[in-house]
Formats: C-alpha cells, structure tokens, sequence
C-alpha cells in the first residue's frame, strides 16, 4: 500500500521567492509520533483502488517534458561549505597534525543506524571499490535542532578507491521515489525530515541501487557566514544577472541573516556570503536562462578555492572555529584525516543532475517530478558512472519503478 505525503510549500512549481520564504516553516517544532508527523505533512495513506483511480485520472495528463520548475538546490551548498573547511583545515597541517585533528573533532557527530541503511548485499559487493557520501543541504536555521526539516539539497560523491576520481550526481528533491515501508511514495528531499540521515540514505540506496553509508549535513547559513568569514568572493556578474540576483537577495537574507546588499553594478566584485548563495541558486537569468546555473556553481566553488588556499593561519582557524560546528557528519576524525592527507590525489572528472529523465505530475494538488522510469534512470546511472555494463537493477528497485510508473502513468 503505498502513501503520499506533501508540504504545501514544497510544491516545485512555486517561484523562488516563495520557495525561500517557506524554506524554514518545518524547523523549530517539537517531536511528534509518527502518524501525527505523517498528517502535519499533509500525508494520506492510499488503498489499491485510490491508486487505481488516481492513475485513470491522470491518463490524460501531458507527457510533454519540461524544463525543471522544480527549485534544485545543486549541492554546491555542501560541496562549498565543506571545500572551504577542508582546505582551510588542510592547510594547516604545517603546523602540526594535532591542530588539525583538534579542529576536525569541532565537527558535530551524527548517529546513523548502518542496519537501516537498505544496502542491497549485491549490491554492496559490485561498488566495493566505490566509496559513496551523501552531502545534504537542510532548511535548518540552527544546526542544533535539525528535526523536521527537510534536505532541499542532496548529492551524492563518489569516490573510486582505486583511481582517487570524484563524481557528483546532484539529487532533484521533487523526485518521487519510496521513502520506505512507513512512508510511501513522497518527494525525495522529505526523507530527512520522516527520519533524518538514516533515512535519507536509506532512500538513496533503496531507489538507486548505492551503498551510501556516510553522510555530511550542512545548512545555508553556514555557507554564507564561510563565505563572509573568506571575506567575500571575488564573482564576476553579468549584466543578465543582476536583475535575478536582487530579487532574491531579501529572501535569502530573511532566512539566514546576514546583509541585504544589492548588486548595483555588472563586473567583476566582491560578493558577501548572502550575494555569493543567491548567485549560486537563482534559477535563470535573461540571456542564458537555467542553463547557466551550473556554470555559477563551478564559479563559486572555484573563487572559494582560490580564496582559502591563500589566507594564513589565524584566518584559517578561525574560519574552522565557526564554521565546523555547523557541519554534523558520522565521518570519523580519524577518517577526515585520512581524506585530508589523500587531498591532493582527489580530481573530480563528471558532474550530472539525477534522474536522467522524468516527467510532471500533479497529485492532490501537489507536484511532484517522478523519473521515467525509475529503473532506466538507475540503469543509465550505474553503466555511466559506475562502468557496469548491461546493468540489471535490484528487484527492489523494479518493484518501486513499477509503483510509480502505475500509479503516475509515466511509463
């Protein structure tokens, strides 16, 4: 039997400035029992003849595919909080391995239960040699109480333990996917806030066929304020962007503090931590639209890279002291030492957006991004990525492909 669940403000056809306003409406509130968090999230069970019907009303729906209007966060979020870290931290291993690993013990630990993680046995024996972190983006304001919130940003790295090579596979957080027996089908960025890490892992292993075992969680405040502390990022903003950029500025600000400084000019300036976030996450400008958002996000990280690598020690540290804290992980310190002696020997060689493709759908009001089909999306993903030709999915994965494909009919 499977159920839906939705927020309101989650629906993916939303703008972005609406999108940023409700970003922060699931944190703060206390703990509920299960079925009352299934309720409060809007979450109804469906019975066979509901899906059933669901799906005959749907038929005549448009297949038509669509640019995404779905908000995807790319986790340049993660990737830029934790690039900034780990190559502050790393440089200061001229001063001593105890500093470093001094500074990596401020990380905040996060438990995961490894028995609910819904690793296939299979599974985990053909990406052995893969060693694959889910970075989250949470909607949290304060890292200390990240119950009920929801992983606007998901990506997955992968590491060949072999070659050293890193790929990124960035997760749609409307894709609709089971988040497991208790929940149903739901948008994927709702795993985290059912269940947190553990169940976010479990969803990306269960519906892509991954052996995820590890995870780092960071918020967008976190990002900004590591930007401020590199003392701004040095961007160049088209003429085409400025106009985006200043329109959700406010929002940005609203919900992570900081400054609400507008761009008042097209070149190469200084950006602030809320300017360099909203530049990284604004959907479109005029002359390119949404196809330059991931070139923003590649200019964002590499302006952090070169900003890091050059600031000295007291800089360093404190960029460490106040931004660590705010990044939780169940990565062992002994194991970020690992990584940050292996540094150097890491090249990241492919970056792609996940599913592959997937169409719109509405239901109850809500919209979701189902893939089509789940099972050639995980197919295409583990012969591309992987190198495991004429790849056969999981029966676990073929048994929920098959579930959404029934009940959206997205074929």
């Amino acid at each position: 039997m499977a159920s839906e669940h939705s927020f309101d403000h989650t629906n993916a056809s939303e703008d972005l400035d609406k999108a940023f306003s409700g970003m922060l409406e699931g944190g703060g509130r206390s703990a509920k029992a299960k079925q009352k968090k299934k309720n409060k999230a809007g979450g109804k069970s469906k019975n066979a003849d509901s899906e059933v019907a669901a799906k005959e009303k749907k038929k005549g729906a448009k297949k038509k595919k669509k640019d995404p209007k779905q908000t995807t966060r790319k986790l340049w979020v993660a990737i830029l909080s934790l690039l900034i870290v780990v190559i502050g931290v790393g440089s200061i291993i001229g001063a001593g391995l105890t500093v470093v690993h001094t500074q990596l013990d401020k990380v905040t630990k996060v438990q995961v239960n490894r028995k609910a993680l819904g690793i296939n046995s299979r599974v985990a024996k053909e990406l052995k040699n893969y060693r694959n972190i889910a970075l989250l983006g949470i909607d949290a304001r304060d890292m200390s109480d990240d119950s009920q919130t929801r992983s606007d940003a998901m990506i997955i790295a992968s590491i060949n333990k072999e070659t050293n090579e890193v790929k990124l596979v960035s997760l749609y957080r409307d894709t609709y996917v089971s988040l497991g027996d208790n929940y149903g089908l739901d948008k994927m960025t709702h795993a985290y806030y059912y269940g947190g890490a553990t169940q976010t892992l479990q969803t990306i292993n269960r519906n892509l066929d991954l052996n995820c075992e590890e995870v780092v969680v960071v918020n967008w405040k976190a990002v900004a304020d590591a930007v401020d502390l590199l003392g701004g990022l040095e961007i160049n903003i088209r003429e085409s962007e400025i106009s985006e950029m200043n329109k959700y500025i406010k929002d940005t600000q609203k919900n992570i503090g900081g400054s609400k400084k507008k761009i008042r000019r097209a070149g190469k300036q200084t950006l602030n931590g809320v300017q360099a976030v909203t530049y990284a996450r604004i959907r479109k400008d005029s002359a390119e639209g949404d196809h330059r958002r991931n070139e923003r996000m590649k200019i964002v990280l590499s302006a952090a890279f070169e900003k890091a690598k050059n600031l000295d020690l007291d800089q360093l540290n404190k960029i460490a002291n106040e931004v660590l804290p705010s990044i939780k992980t169940n990565i062992t310190t002994n194991q970020m030492m690992e990584i940050l002696l292996a540094l150097n020997s890491y090249k990241i060689t492919d970056s792609v957006s996940w599913p592959y493709d997937w169409t719109d759908w509405t239901y109850n009001g809500i919209w979701y991004g189902p893939p089509v089909t789940l099972k050639s999306n995980v197919t295409q993903l583990h012969e591309e990525f992987f190198n495991q030709k004429n790849y056969e999915p999981t029966d676990t994965v073929k048994e929920i492909s098959d579930r959404i494909s029934s009940l959206t009919g997205r074929w």
